[in-house]
């Protein structure tokens, strides 16, 4: 078996997650998926923490077959194999998971709170403005800006399973990419309602896709940085 199959093997086998396990060797989710998959290989020091972590040796971790019967080695008497310092044990984990969906729970009903903020303001906004003013027809534009908001707001309170690893400057960056679309079709309309500029206006699609495309690319970039910060990308031991 290949170093990627023990590792898998091993972590189904002591019924630890993938978070779970990449919380105990500080390292990303993606980068314990990318070790599972064969695309990246930890460094020493991650291989070393990992045979404590699943008390096997480096070769049979790396080159073996963790999953074959093996027979324990003998131990003397009234000794006890010592617990490596650093190494979360099995039996911590849940309360770590515990402690992971609370801080979830949180990050989501603050999400959930400022977005309702948001819509309160747009709805005062709009009878303000249009029974002030009577500007009934162009004011309808501030739940486009406001729905906008909130789709930024979710992707950064968002800190579920697949988010959970990703720190908070790529979070902010993928909440732009993802509001700046409907941002622009705010600005257009209201730039066509209020000026009939309806024609040039349209510019500002091109602008808005550009700046997509940079704001996700620039998460991705934090994102990979921070999974290739322990040194994913060693080379394959034998």
């Amino acid at each position: 078996m290949s170093f990627a199959e023990n590792l898998q093997y091993l972590r189904k086998r002591d019924k630890v997650t993938q978070e779970g396990l990449a919380e105990t060797l500080g390292v990303s989710r993606q980068s314990v998926s990318k070790w599972e998959t064969g695309e990246a290989y930890p460094e020493t020091e991650k291989i070393i923490a990992l045979c404590d972590f699943f008390r096997v040796s480096m070769d049979d971790l790396m080159r073996g077959d963790v999953a074959s019967p093996q027979e324990p080695p003998a131990e003397a008497e009234g000794t006890a194999e010592p617990v490596p310092e650093n190494v979360l044990p099995a039996a911590e984990l849940p309360a770590e998971r515990a402690a992971k969906d609370g801080r979830i729970t949180r990050s989501r009903a603050i999400g959930a709170a400022v977005s309702g903020g948001i819509f309160l303001c747009a709805a005062v906004a709009f009878f303000c403005l249009g029974g002030l003013m009577g500007a009934w027809h162009p004011a309808w534009l501030v739940f486009l800006l406001a729905f906008a908001l909130c789709i930024f707001v979710d992707s950064v309170s968002r800190n579920d399973e697949e988010d959970a690893s990703l720190p908070l400057a790529a979070r902010i960056f993928k909440g732009l990419a993802g509001m700046v679309m409907l941002l622009s079709v705010a600005v257009y309309l209201f730039i066509g309602f209020m000026y009939g500029i309806w024609h040039p206006s349209w510019v500002c699609f091109i602008i808005a896709f550009a700046l997509m495309l940079v704001f996700d690319r620039t998460a991705n970039a934090i994102a990979g940085t921070d999974e290739g910060e322990n040194g994913d990308q060693t080379e394959q031991n034998g």
